[in-house]
């Protein structure tokens, strides 16, 4: 760090200035101060990696004015930046190159970390006219998260359950002052006002990881959560998780490769076992709904089209507990019959360690398979972890009753990254995209109240009233369990009464229900297709890529 800060010191105090034409201002060195300079920097840290100046001429700087990005004077050069960058604190780096803070006369920027259920439901209802929006995401879509499994199989296409950001809130691709920014927030200074970002990906930017901030007058944190392991070792390195597009599509590649494999002429009787033995672990929603798609996969197209391997494939699924324990004890039994019925093992067990083809149960039980796919529930993500800022029970970012951040000002949080702090009395809601949806419906409404009453801009809310507090009512639960059957239960909560009912007039409230739900006419005519098509021909078989 002494020789960071030295070398920073000497490089500032260069005299020489070459004017930057792109910006109208001069650049701190000229190129004759900068040959001398770099030779003996290298020279005091000898054995040390001074890599990254190698490619330091190629950097264009009038790029980084593009989408809006301003460029201070002091982060002219490259060279800087990577000296500067040494400093004693992660995110003291006031010359990174962004969006600066919004001045008089400007609309207050909004800014939020996120595409999921939350983060899009608020993007879709706020009131451009009097914000504008930054969207900062690795994936530029919605997940249609409650499809996802159907498209494992090929019961959907892909595109039948991404939804662009751009089409959800238009200004992100019209307005002059909204942007969408394919980067992971990566640090948050809340006295600033400020978020640090790096972009997804090395595809030859000037400088990699290329790294950015924006100021902000009101933040929106709706960063999702990851798939819960427990830290059971070889999960990661050999599990499917299905939460993203690229999940889907990593299951679907590799669940047809092992029913061309397992066809090939000298694969023992053992391994055509091993290979076409799908373990599903995890008895919620979601795998149960993959497990009956696979199923019905397996019963209506497999035994067709892969005759000679059809009596090898099996399906398992590993709970420890009950399967869709926070559904009607009816619906779980029904259930459970339905996919015994149709092949689906269920097995009563606690995974101990994963293996690239066997799992290991705490009773020692090996379980060899294909095809892994973990689907035991979520939790924080590495990111809000890494956050300075309160959590509520189980590891979640602590909000309010208005889903306020207590101790940032302009901060918001909701969908699974956040929760209820321990002195509302509220208890953590489930992570369930309602609960998301219901959130980023709430805050966008409260947003386009106090913008209203111009209180948009950075620390000038304090004296709007806030309103009624969010408040969390459960709609009831569905679950698609194959074979034209499914699970409907409108209770609103574990213990209450009300409505429940399973099979095909259930299944048909399932299908109606989420096919409303998707968020474009665009989408509903794509799934509504994609069903009749399956419905007619088949699931499509064809493994690409």
């Amino acid at each position: 760090m002494a020789l960071a800060r030295a070398a920073r010191s000497s490089f500032f105090r260069s005299r020489g200035s070459i004017p930057c034409y792109s910006c109208g201002k001069d650049m701190l060195f000229d190129v004759g101060q900068t040959q001398r300079f770099l030779p003996s920097l290298e020279s005091i840290t000898s054995g040390g990696n001074l890599s990254h100046f190698s490619g330091t001429r190629k950097v264009d700087i009038a790029s980084f004015g593009s989408r809006g990005i301003r460029i201070s004077s002091h982060y002219q050069s490259p060279y800087a930046e990577r000296v500067v960058e040494e400093s004693d604190s992660e995110h003291d780096i006031p010359n990174y190159p962004g969006l600066e803070a919004t001045k008089p006369g400007e609309k207050p920027r909004v800014v939020v970390l996120g595409t999921g259920w939350a983060a899009c439901r608020f993007l879709k209802g706020l009131d451009t006219k009097i914000y504008d929006v930054v969207c900062i995401s690795p994936r530029n879509h919605m997940v249609f998260t409650p499809l996802l499994a159907s498209t494992c199989v090929g019961t959907l296409e892909f595109r039948s359950v991404a939804e662009p950001v751009g089409r959800i809130q238009s200004a992100l691709a019209t307005e002059p002052n909204s942007y969408f920014y394919l980067a992971t927030c990566t640090g948050i200074d809340t006295n600033k006002h400020e978020v640090y970002c790096e972009t997804v990906g090395k595809v030859g930017l000037p400088y990699e990881p290329y790294r950015f901030r924006v100021a902000y007058d009101k933040l929106v944190i709706a960063a999702g959560a990851e798939p819960l392991t427990f830290g059971i070792k070889g999960v990661k390195e050999n599990a499917f998780f299905l939460r993203e597009v690229n999940h889907a599509q990593e299951i679907r590649k590799k669940l047809l490769l092992n029913l061309m494999l397992s066809e090939n002429p000298g694969v023992s009787e053992e391994e055509k076992k091993r290979l076409l033995h799908c373990v599903v672990v995890g008895g919620g929603p979601t795998g149960v709904e993959f497990s009956g798609e696979l199923s019905d996969f397996i019963v209506r197209d497999v035994r067709e089209r892969y005759s000679h391997v059809k009596d090898y494939i099996q399906v398992t699924l590993i709970e420890a507990n009950e399967i869709l324990s926070s559904f009607d004890i009816g619906l779980r039994q029904y259930a459970t019959n339905h996919l015994t019925k149709y092949g689906v093992h269920q097995v009563r067990g606690v995974v101990k360690e994963v293996h690239a083809k066997k799992i290991v149960l705490s009773d020692g039980t090996d379980i060899p398979y294909g095809l892994l796919v973990w689907s035991t529930g979520v939790g924080p993500s590495e990111f809000v972890k890494s956050l300075n800022l309160p959590k509520s029970p189980g590891g979640r970012i602590g909000v309010d009753e208005w889903m306020r951040i207590p101790s940032a000002e302009d901060v918001f949080a909701l969908g699974d990254c956040a929760g209820f702090l321990e002195q509302t009395g509220k208890q953590v809601l489930p992570a369930l995209a309602q609960v998301a949806e219901r959130q980023g419906k709430y805050l966008v409404e409260l947003f386009n109240r106090i913008g209203k009453e111009n209180g948009g801009k950075a620390w000038s809310g304090k004296d709007i009233r806030m309103g009624e507090p969010f408040v969390y009512r459960h709609l009831g639960s569905m679950a698609s369990v194959g074979r034209y059957k499914a699970l409907v239960d409108l209770r609103q909560s574990k213990d209450a009464k009300g409505i429940s009912h399973a099979g095909f007039m259930s299944w048909l409230i399932w299908r109606s229900a989420y096919l409303t739900r998707v968020v474009s006419w665009r989408n509903r005519f794509y799934v509504a297709v994609n069903w009749a098509t399956t419905l007619v021909f088949g699931r499509d078989n064809s493994r690409i890529g």
